[in-house]
């Protein structure tokens, strides 16, 4: 990383960070020291006298998984087969089987994308593999353990990984039918208890608390009951517990969405904290937490299609803390909301897809359906013949819905925190969808630790559907997971009367520029939208806008009117006159048409940019019509 990336993330910590941070550093060295001879400490060395884990009754069934062609993101594994844990996507490259402090794994390392490493280790195929084939998975465990040493190894470069791979390592011991012997179960408490001091060391708090900091929590939770009874074990669920009953509150907005502005992070706090649920004695649930998951779940129904469709804005890494199949292109909430039905006893959010019938069954033992309401179990599917419109004041969001089509406007804030880590420079973007087909996409995020000029397009103001102002992001990127500030915005007016409306505005160029973006969208007849844009201060300053286009058969121009085939419906789009308009369709030169359908991956679509000069108070009027 550069020196100037030091120096901002410093700006960004307070004094008592600072403080943490020295003490950690501390702590790195001295096991650096402590551990250097790594086989002088196998996982049996870490288990207390007295201490053995505990395994709790936990649910789950026989599903079917093709074990020698296991798919992790873009990569193939035979799990049949022995493993390299230290496996880079490159070729003739591995990474280091050192103490983990020593390896360079941010942007601009010898040896690629760790995400992808740490995708396989955490192990997240084994309880599912327990129930089909336990030898298999027994023997996998065992072979991870010996050859990924305590603190050596890409496998401990972050808390949160240590946390997720004990959810799978505990969650498929408890499903094991066979007992486990002396020594096995002696490196598996060994490795609990280990696990437990690294996390509760490394605990990403202060301005690092995000969906990392819930996660590591439920993974202490888990460790102290696989300790139950215990000291240590004890004192790690009764500190698991604080930590949510703070964070879950502190992250996600009442409305049920969270402040790290990422649609696809939601899901995997909500995933996280399904666990929690499973292990923990349901009258010790915080109430503040339990309604925090009700509202998650709540804002995942209403936003999601009913084909499975979500707005992917924010950051997306396509992790996930337990999955039934290696089907990286399914959507996960319908599964989610299945496990919601379960545990909140809402039958209406139950799907019917064969992935959430899997998660269902896995999550409680039951191949029945839940009982179904009277009306239709996908309300969200049901045409709206009325404009109907909702606001999700806390994320910044309006969705409107009227006839076959859907349209969220986004006037939210840039993400968490002063870091505003998982946001993206999204202010005033709208996403459209027409008989749940989207038309109006976001690009999702190709990939954190690789090319950073990559990481910065899909995150960037023009990878969206909204507008650039004088060349520059609505936020100024200081590090992949770091930003200046945040903009602010203001919904200024919403309504469904004379028609559907919402109009919002932003103040991400005023510091550069001293102007102030508003965006008006209308919606007057159930095939027409409008996007009215007007920018109040400034001159003669270059203005760039762009509209991404899901899958379709063909775009064509015809002057300033694109037309484009949804192969059931034509989506129309007319532009001001004064515009020049240029259709990108996997631009290598610039790198413009892609979109980022699973992490690591992008494939080519069709972007809409146009250009024009922003003139004093200048105003323009786009317009869409669906003609079927």
């Amino acid at each position: 990383m550069k020196f100037s990336w030091y120096l901002n993330r410093l700006r960004k910590m307070g004094p008592a960070e600072v403080v943490k941070r020295l003490a950690e550093s501390i702590n790195i060295y001295y096991s650096r020291i402590k551990y250097q001879n790594a086989y002088l400490w196998p996982y049996k060395r870490f288990s207390p006298e007295g201490v053995s884990i505990k395994l709790h009754v936990l649910p789950g069934c026989l599903l079917m998984n093709d074990w020698k062609e296991y798919r992790i993101y873009n990569c193939h594994f035979d799990l049949t087969k022995r493993l390299d844990w230290y496996f880079t996507d490159r070729n003739n490259s591995r990474w280091p089987e050192c103490h983990y402090s020593k390896i360079n794994y941010r942007p601009g390392n010898p040896y690629g994308d760790i995400r992808i490493n740490w995708e396989l280790n955490r192990l997240q195929f084994l309880p599912v593999m327990a129930v089909a084939d336990e030898d298999l998975a027994k023997s996998i465990l065992k072979d991870w353990m010996t050859n990924n040493l305590f603190v050596h190894g890409p496998a401990y470069l972050a808390s949160m990984e240590v946390a997720l791979r004990w959810l799978s390592i505990y969650r498929a011991a408890c499903l094991f039918k066979q007992p486990l012997s002396k020594e096995f179960e002696l490196d598996l408490t060994g490795l609990a208890v280990a696990s437990g001091k690294f996390i509760e060391s490394r605990l990403s708090t202060h301005s690092s608390a995000g969906n990392h900091l819930v996660v590591e929590a439920v993974g202490l939770f888990w460790i102290g009951k696989a300790l139950e009874g215990s000291r240590i074990g004890n004192l790690w669920t009764s500190k698991a517990r604080n930590i949510l009953k703070v964070q879950v509150p502190g992250q996600i907005n009442p409305d049920g969405s969270n402040k790290e502005q990422s649609f696809w992070y939601l899901g995997f706090v909500l995933d996280a904290l399904f666990h929690y649920f499973l292990l923990e004695d349901q009258k010790m649930i915080p109430l503040e937490v339990k309604n925090c998951v009700e509202k998650m779940l709540e804002y995942i129904h209403d936003l999601t299609l009913s084909n499975g469709s979500f707005p992917d804005y924010g950051d997306r890494d396509d992790g996930f803390v337990f999955r039934t199949h290696g089907n990286y292109d399914e959507s996960p909430f319908p599964g989610l909301l299945s496990i919601g039905a379960f545990f909140f006893n809402r039958p209406q959010w139950n799907w019917d897809t064969q992935q959430s019938k899997d998660c269902l069954f896995f999550w409680t033992n039951r191949s029945g359906e839940i009982a179904k309401v009277a009306e239709d179990r996908h309300s969200q599917s049901e045409l709206s013949l009325q404009p109907k419109v909702n606001v999700f004041k806390d994320s910044g969001m309006t969705l409107m819905k009227w006839d076959k089509g859907r349209l969220l406007f986004k006037h939210s804030r840039l993400g968490l925190g002063n870091t505003c880590g998982h946001g993206h420079a999204d202010a005033l973007s709208v996403l459209f969808y027409w008989r749940d087909v989207p038309v109006l996409i976001d690009l999702g995020s190709g990939q954190y630790n690789g090319d950073q000029a990559i990481r910065n397009f899909f995150r960037s103001t023009i990878a969206h559907n909204t507008v650039e102002v004088g060349g520059k992001n609505q936020a100024k990127i200081l590090g992949p997971f770091l930003w200046e500030e945040s903009y602010e915005t203001t919904l200024k007016e919403v309504g469904e009367t004379p028609s559907l409306h919402a109009e919002a505005c932003h103040n991400g160029y005023m510091k550069a520029f001293s102007v102030l973006h508003s965006r008006r969208v209308e919606w007057p007849s159930y095939h027409q939208v409008k996007i009215l844009d007007s920018f109040h201060g400034g001159e003669h300053l270059p203005l760039r806008g762009a509209f991404h286009l899901g899958r379709c058969r063909t775009v064509h121009r015809n002057g300033q009117i694109v037309e484009v085939d949804f192969e059931d419906f034509l989506f129309c789009m007319c532009f001001p006159a004064e515009f020049s308009l240029e259709i990108y369709y996997g631009s290598e030169a610039p790198f413009m048409g892609w979109r980022s359908s699973v992490y690591g991956r992008w494939e080519p679509i069709h972007s809409i940019v146009f250009n024009a000069k922003v003139k004093k108070n200048y105003k323009y009027e786009i317009s869409f019509t669906i003609k079927e």
